[in-house]
């Protein structure tokens, strides 16, 4: 059952914070002795509850959106639960019912890689401002979701022959194995299903909604993409917020690539022997938070510093959750997120299903769809130019609803606001 949030008085809230303070993590982000991030790294429980995720995430609202919403004049109403498969879940409602100029259509925010629902606190208030309702969601393996389904794997797993060679400088490439893209596709597909689509499908269900206008970042932007391929009936808009996996590559699966053939290599996020020049070391991304807790004390120091530097510009609080969000994660949950991760997405960050390789339903529904890219983002904005609305913002990376949050909302609402 759904529990009212209430600055004020909230029996759960506070029974949570009591929890949480038996855990000596409270100020896990403001410390920095060698003795204090020793304690974090040594007390640090291996499957901690995912309310204490929730008890942070209060924080949050309480302290960050809420003022906010406040110094926008909004009444408002806020309710966080968990759906009936474990989707942690924030739903903000405008109780400004006299304003003919609201969004009826439901607003859902899906957030990026390691991240969750907290990574939009800057820009949910003008959203709310413009809607009636706008919800926030942890995906699975991540923030105070406990989810409740098995992630499905195929019977048969492919034979992994993406076993390219590049060489001569990085010029050519050629496949040594034959690809068995069929077998690739199905299992994309199946993982797809059963970590997103019918973790969505369950959660509309029991939100009782039926149409939605979906804003997504990253990582969830690459998800939320082939939802939006899958169930056109139910996503109206699609906001993409510099999304991973856009740019065709030499590791599509949808390519059709002879065995022992030599390829040029090219430097154009269109075409589909692009290869980028980023590209992180295997090791990093095969055991990413195991690394970070086999550096003990150290690793607890490196993150904090990431963390800080990262969003120096964002509040001290954000900086810290965003800290505990990973640091203080469950063992299940963050290796969950390295197997989905490893599994659609190459050292060179690119996909094996990329989002330009369904250029036909792009076009189809070309009126549906936006994408947003940072001034600096690490992704490759030229991509941005396959799709009919698009924008860069500017004095923005990555994460561009944090770095600009004004003129990211400008470009989301205006699009929303478009009458088809």
């Amino acid at each position: 059952m759904p529990f009212h949030f209430s600055p004020q008085k909230n029996r759960l809230f506070n029974i949570l914070k009591r929890f949480s303070a038996k855990q000596g993590t409270e100020n896990a982000i403001s410390t920095s002795s060698f003795r204090e991030n020793l304690t974090i790294w040594y007390n640090r429980p291996k499957n901690i509850a995912p309310d204490y995720f929730k008890v942070k995430q209060a924080n949050v609202v309480q302290k960050l959106i809420e003022p906010a919403l406040i110094k926008n004049g909004l009444s408002y109403d806020i309710k966080t639960y968990r759906t009936d498969n474990g989707i942690s879940t924030w739903r903000f409602t405008n109780k400004d019912i006299n304003n003919k100029n609201l969004i009826d259509t439901p607003l859902l925010l899906v957030h990026g890689y390691l991240s969750s629902s907290m990574h939009y606190y800057k820009v949910l208030p003008d959203l709310l401002k413009n809607h009636k309702a706008v919800y926030m969601i942890d995906l699975p393996g991540h923030g105070a979701t406990k989810y409740n389904h098995n992630l499905v794997y195929p019977d048969v797993e492919p034979a992994r022959a993406l076993d390219f060679k590049i060489y001569n400088s990085g010029k050519n490439f050629k496949l040594q194995h034959q690809l068995d893209n069929s077998s690739y596709k199905t299992m994309f597909s199946e993982i797809r299903e059963t970590f997103f689509n019918e973790m969505i499908d369950g959660w509309l269900k029991q939100q009782h909604l039926k149409k939605i206008n979906l804003v997504a970042h990253s990582y969830g932007g690459f998800f939320s993409f082939h939802y939006w391929l899958k169930r056109p009936e139910v996503v109206n808009k699609l906001v993409l917020l510099s999304p991973l996996g856009v740019e065709k590559n030499i590791w599509s699966i949808n390519n059709i690539v002879l065995c022992n053939q030599e390829y040029d290599i090219d430097k154009d996020p269109l075409s589909w022997t692009y290869l980028p020049d980023r590209k992180a070391p295997k090791f990093l991304l095969e055991y990413q938070w195991k690394l970070f807790m086999k550096m003990g004390p150290f690793g607890v120091k490196l993150l904090k510093n990431f963390f800080q530097r990262r969003f120096r510009n964002d509040d001290k609080l954000f900086q810290q959750y965003s800290f505990e969000n990973i640091y203080m994660q469950s063992n299940t949950n963050l290796e969950l997120s390295t197997i989905l991760f490893n599994t659609f997405f190459t050292n060179y960050l690119t996909s094996y299903d990329p989002i330009l390789d369904y250029g036909d339903a792009l076009e189809k529904r070309k009126d549906d769809i936006k994408i947003l890219y940072g001034q600096y983002d690490w992704m490759d904005k030229r991509c941005a130019t396959e799709f009919m609305n698009n924008a860069i913002i500017s004095n923005a990376g990555h994460n561009l609803n944090l770095d600009n949050a004004k003129d990211t909302n400008t470009e989301i609402l205006s699009f929303l606001k478009l009458k088809q």
